[in-house]
């Protein structure tokens, strides 16, 4: 008897051993979060696996109740290093997640994806599975393409496109077949949006007399993540003149799986100690027309394509809580405004959906914009198991 009470408090102290390297997570609002990549600080991990930090790589996230794998990815960039997880959660639901260290675990399916494409100078475009986007580098500025703002690619399709579509247009030009473009959608998706000189789908500028002053193409680029599960990167633009005051820009783009926002930060820098207004803006094309869902917080476009048989193209931007961002339509576009000291960062979300892909109206895009809002403002709980 007394041998059986000895194997069950053994039990017992493994399995509370096991439970406390579990992970409880809470979603307090009453919606679906469907897809959100979540950010763990590395060290608490590794303390509770009693694992050195050379074999962080070999952490595997499982959902405790399935003994499902969760994507995840290290972020060793960040301070302090982080392990991010792809999570799904139901209104007002609780998760329980569970770590283990498996240097035999196969390798996760990448979730995003991005790369410069020499095929057109140096484009450089980056997307996940529910949207596509690029920027211009010097190599296009110097044939006369000039801007700064973000062009987007819209599909219908899980897969990834950038390569693809390259391709397709290459081949297009090759054998001077317009079909093959990627201005026609072949039902993959296309590019239907006319970036131009605008500020195109979260392009940022100098905003003084009711007036956006840009910069011309990025000057520099710096990788900072490539999946499986985040892409991110970040982009210096050369000093120009803003209303009489020398500029210069570095932004931060990030983009997770299952989103369509990028998330956003930039700072600029400048003489003296004054401040700027600084804009984060989408274009309003002819026949759309600036929304603003929650004043100082979303702007919205339901735009027009160039293609009129591509659909509708939304854009929007959501500034993050604490931001003390105001809303505005001026010059063409639809604008987040932040005022700023030199070297101030400003942060925002910015994005697109397409009405021919799970997009189908304005009402739907607004909704979705608010809900991450809303998601920002109410972060999923989290606790570790016995505490």
């Amino acid at each position: 008897m007394k041998s059986i009470l000895l194997l069950a408090a053994a039990f017992a102290v493994l399995l509370s051993a096991s439970q406390a390297q579990d992970l409880i997570l809470v979603n307090p609002l009453s919606a679906d979060r469907t897809q959100e990549v979540i950010e763990l600080p590395l060290q608490q991990i590794l303390a509770r696996l009693h694992l050195p930090p050379q074999q962080a790589s070999a952490i595997v996230a499982v959902d405790s109740a399935t003994d499902q794998r969760i994507p995840s990815q290290l972020d060793t960039q960040a301070s302090p290093a982080q392990l991010l997880l792809l999570v799904q959660l139901p209104a007002q639901a609780r998760k329980r997640i569970s770590f283990r260290a498996d240097a035999a675990a196969p390798p996760q399916q990448a979730l995003v994806f991005g790369r410069e494409a020499p095929e057109r100078k140096d484009d450089f475009a980056w997307e996940n599975e529910l949207v596509a986007y690029r920027i211009y580098g010097p190599a296009l500025e110097a044939t006369g393409e000039i801007t700064s703002g973000i062009d987007v690619w819209s599909k219908r399709i899980p897969n990834f496109v950038i390569d693809t579509f390259y391709k397709r247009d290459a081949e297009g030009a090759r054998t001077h077949n317009p079909a093959l473009t990627y201005h026609k959608d072949n039902g993959q998706g296309l590019d239907s949006y006319y970036v131009g000189p605008s500020r195109g789908c979260g392009g940022t500028a100098v905003f003084a007399g009711d007036r956006l002053i840009a910069s011309k193409n990025y000057t520099r680029l710096r990788m900072l993540a490539n999946g499986p599960i985040r892409f991110a990167f970040e982009v210096t633009y050369a000093p120009w003149n803003a209303n009489g005051l020398s500029v210069t820009e570095t932004k931060r783009i990030t983009l997770d799986a299952g989103t369509h926002l990028n998330r956003i930060e930039s700072a600029y820098t400048f003489e003296g100690s004054g401040t700027l207004d600084l804009a984060a803006a989408i274009a309003v094309h002819e026949g759309a027309a600036a929304e603003f869902p929650q004043h100082g917080s979303i702007a919205s476009v339901w735009d027009t394509p160039q293609d009129p048989s591509a659909g509708r193209i939304a854009t929007g931007l959501v500034a993050l809580p604490g931001e003390h961002a105001r809303t505005q339509a001026a010059d063409g576009h639809a604008l987040l405004l932040f005022t700023r000291r030199s070297g101030q960062p400003f942060r925002y979300l910015a994005g697109s959906a397409w009405s021919k892909a799970d997009m189908p109206g304005p009402a739907d895009w607004n909704a979705y914009l608010k809900l991450q809002l809303n998601m920002l403002t109410h972060p999923i709980a989290r606790h570790w198991a016995g505490r």
